[in-house]
């Protein structure tokens, strides 16, 4: 046992206070004995050059990582921190103190008072605990709710590492004298005292009163300016925080020139410019500065009385006028909920406002800042004083509440498909969210496998591709097919593993089997879909070019593809080895496709209705001038190109959204019934796909090919289904059996070969 005097010579660090501390442990590649040396490694190829985007390579391992990619899987642990512009890493004091002593047990207190539920899983390991049983008090004891015992595994190497636990083969975790004397020296948390643990509030919370300016502003928030609010946040010097936007509105007080706004932001926040610039844009579209001069710019009147009444609340009041969904997402945090399943929850609700899990971050942090919310675990819930301002605050109505109150809106012309369009963006909003939720949920039930094999199968096919469904002994689980042209089709083998710890290791796959699955099925290429991967399979994977694909990154997709459609080409990309990034740029250019539509539609609709505008210009804008209109509405301004292109399929026949005039473009009908003939166009090709040849055309957003017989499973004998489909099928079952799935099928009529063919294939496999 190490004496203190040949323990860490400057004491243990004292831990932060419990919400401020990570909830994810670091996780350094490696078993116990080697975990401490590999971050031994990496701290010191920090420490020789802090350069981010460098490669790293772990000792060992055969391919490096960009440098950035090791230190984010620390985490906030106290080891690494950022400075400097641009930014570089660097060591903080307690991990030069451990390169320099060794010293592994002033390494774990480091770890503890950074990391939540590290010393104290060492305190509640008692005389011997398994890893479930600890699981079990972490969320119990100390809400920490994990759904896999992957974060308890990682405190527990740690804490092996350091020869504080042992390990016994009977599966517990056994304390060592070392870890007993360590733990004497711990300043752990109080589990009765903890957040979650606080009893109810006995009264409603009083919320400060509101400034008159902005009660003014609240009550005249209908239902059109709830909707125009932009999604972003935008780019701000210091960051969106409290602090930060109070300094930088108190600067505009009385006002402040251009250049003496880049100064302020320079020496305030070391920031370049360009970045001043942007701060300036975001403050302006957040209602906190307007345009006064020429070049001169002040504090808005609403921002001012913010400022006056020093009540973080207020400010928050403010940028719920101008932010998407901002005190909707605070809505939304009624129960706990990790912001993963937060960003479903909005999809849902929100189907027509597509919110990106950075965004619902940035608004949750928000709140986290301002005592609105608060953090349990790894969840986050609303707090009284939350809940006493949603209940103030004017709200989007959700798309699944009836029809909108048309007052404050123009009304959409009828057209194909119109009546129904909104109540069918809910119901495929929400039959996309549940099936993501479930696909996740899935994943970590080990004692049905058959239940994520069936989540993934319904996932496929949620993103538009063919699926055959086998499963069995030699036999891949399934086979998903993507049309890439007319003459090319590419195959992939999925294989689904389940594992109720969240983590599938290298024991659990033959990647020799999965080799002879995918030529028994004349397949391209394998994915395998789990939970979660250890470091040992994902090497392995690598080596066998087999494509890893998570539970979440697969809910993660549904729910994209809801909001921005990929062809089965491009979404090829995501199960296909080493495509990750590929995938990642196709996506955001389609995205940002459709951010710059509706910026472009929505700045000239202003434009056409701005009397001052009209009498000047009659409303018409160049490139240029919706550059300069848009661009405090995104991180990155939009191009020429990207404004160009989207007036000219606003100008199309099919739309006729827009008209040149002169040098520029004027919009000729209001954003309402673009997006209806938009919708009237998109019924049409439906509608035409239902009864066409043959090849099914009724999937959502991907057009299936004629279809071509798949290798017949043994014991089966091959039928061609022109022979069964016209005589031995009754049409309602197919009808019915397609609905089940969520597939489009028309309600009368001759039903797709090829979707009678899907139904034959899928009940002789049943």
């Amino acid at each position: 046992m190490d004496s203190p005097e040949q323990q860490a010579a400057e004491g243990f660090p004292t831990p932060l206070p419990w919400l401020t501390r990570a909830g994810a442990s670091p996780y350094v590649p490696g078993t116990p004995r080697e975990i401490v040396g590999n971050l031994r490694a990496l701290l010191l190829s920090v420490a020789e050059d802090g350069t981010i985007d460098r490669p790293f390579a772990w000792p060992g391992a055969e391919r490096p990582i960009p440098l950035r990619n090791a230190v984010h899987a620390l985490g906030s642990c106290g080891l690494v921190t950022r400075e400097g512009r641009p930014p570089r890493l660097a060591l903080t004091r307690a991990a030069r103190h451990f390169l320099d002593s060794g010293d592994e047990l002033h390494l774990v207190a480091v770890l503890h008072a950074n990391v939540r539920f590290l010393g104290e899983a060492l305190a509640e390991v008692g005389d011997g605990i398994t890893h479930a049983g600890l699981n079990e008090v972490a969320g119990t004891e100390y809400g920490l709710s994990w759904n896999s015992l992957d974060q308890v595994r990682r405190r527990v190497y740690w804490l092996r590492a350091a020869g504080l636990v042992e390990y016994w083969t009977n599966g517990r975790i056994v304390p060592t004298e070392r870890g007993r004397a360590f733990l004497e020296r711990l300043e752990t948390a109080d589990r009765d005292q903890l957040p979650h643990r606080r009893p109810p509030a006995p009264e409603p919370v009083e919320l400060p009163p509101l400034p008159a300016p902005l009660a003014l502003a609240l009550s005249g928030a209908d239902q059109a300016a709830l909707r125009a609010r932009k999604r972003l946040l935008g780019y701000v010097a210091g960051g969106v925080r409290m602090d930060a936007l109070a300094r930088l509105v108190n600067a505009a007080v009385p006002d402040i020139t251009r250049a003496g706004f880049k100064a302020f932001c320079a020496e305030e926040f070391g920031v370049l410019e360009s970045s001043a610039e942007q701060t300036l844009g975001t403050l302006r579209a957040l209602g906190l500065l307007t345009q006064v001069g020429t070049d001169t710019f002040a504090a808005t009147e609403y921002a001012t009385s913010c400022l006056e009444s020093d009540e973080p609340v207020d400010l928050v009041r403010l940028l719920h006028l101008h932010v998407a969904l901002l005190g909707e997402t605070l809505d939304a945090l009624e129960n706990s909920a990790p912001t993963s399943a937060l960003a479903l929850v909005l999809a849902e609700r929100y189907p027509d406002i597509p919110l990106t899990h950075q965004d619902v971050t940035r608004r949750v942090a928000l709140f986290l800042e301002t005592g609105l919310a608060e953090r349990i675990g790894l969840t986050v819930r609303r707090t009284e004083l939350g809940a006493a301002l949603v209940r103030t605050l004017p709200l989007l109505r959700p798309a699944d509440s009836g029809p909108a109150d048309c007052a404050d809106a123009p009304a959409a012309p009828a057209g194909p498909g119109t009546p129904s369009a909104a109540a069918a963006d809910g119901d495929r909003a929400h039959h996309v969210g549940s099936l993501a939720a479930e696909v996740v949920r899935a994943a970590g039930d080990s004692s049905d496998h058959r239940r994520f094999e069936r989540a993934v199968a319904a996932a496929f096919r949620a993103l538009g591709v063919d699926v055959e469904s086998h499963g069995g002994p030699r036999r891949t689980d399934a086979v998903i097919e993507l049309w890439r042209s007319p003459t090319v089709r590419h195959r992939i083998a999925v294989e689904a593993k389940t594992d109720g710890a969240g983590l599938v290791t290298d024991q659990d796959v033959r990647f020799r089997r999965l080799g002879e699955h995918r030529a028994r099925h004349a397949a391209q290429g394998t994915v395998l879909v789990g939970p979660g991967f250890d470091a040992r399979l994902v090497r392995e994977a690598a080596s066998e070019k087999v494509a890893l694909l998570t539970a979440r990154e697969l809910a993660d997709a549904l729910v994209r593809h809801a909001r921005t459609p990929l062809a089965p080409r491009e979404l090829a990309a995501l199960v296909t080895w080493g495509e990750a990034d590929a995938l990642e740029r196709t996506w955001g250019a389609a995205e940002r496709r459709q951010e710059t539509l509706g910026l472009v539609v929505h700045t000239l609709w202003r434009s056409g209705n701005d009397p001052v505008e009209v009498r000047h210009t009659t409303g018409a804008l160049g490139v240029n001038d919706i550059w300069r209109e848009t661009r405090k509405a995104l991180e990155t301004p939009l191009d020429p190109d990207e404004t160009g292109a989207a007036l000219a399929f606003l100008e199309t026949p099919f739309l006729s959204g827009v008209e040149r005039q002169g040098g520029g473009h004027v919009i000729t009908a209001p954003p309402s019934l673009i997006a209806a003939r938009l919708r009237a166009l998109a019924a049409a090709v439906e509608s035409a796909g239902e009864d066409g040849p043959p090849g099914d055309h009724s999937r959502e957003g991907t057009p299936a090919p004629p279809g071509r017989p798949g290798p017949v499973p043994p014991g089966q004998t091959s039928v061609p289904h022109q022979q069964r489909a016209s005589t031995d099928v009754p049409a309602s079952a197919v009808r019915a059996w397609a609905k089940a799935r969520g597939r489009a099928v028309n309600e009368r009529g001759r039903l797709p070969e090829r979707l009678i063919t899907d139904y034959l294939r899928a009940r002789d496999l049943e």
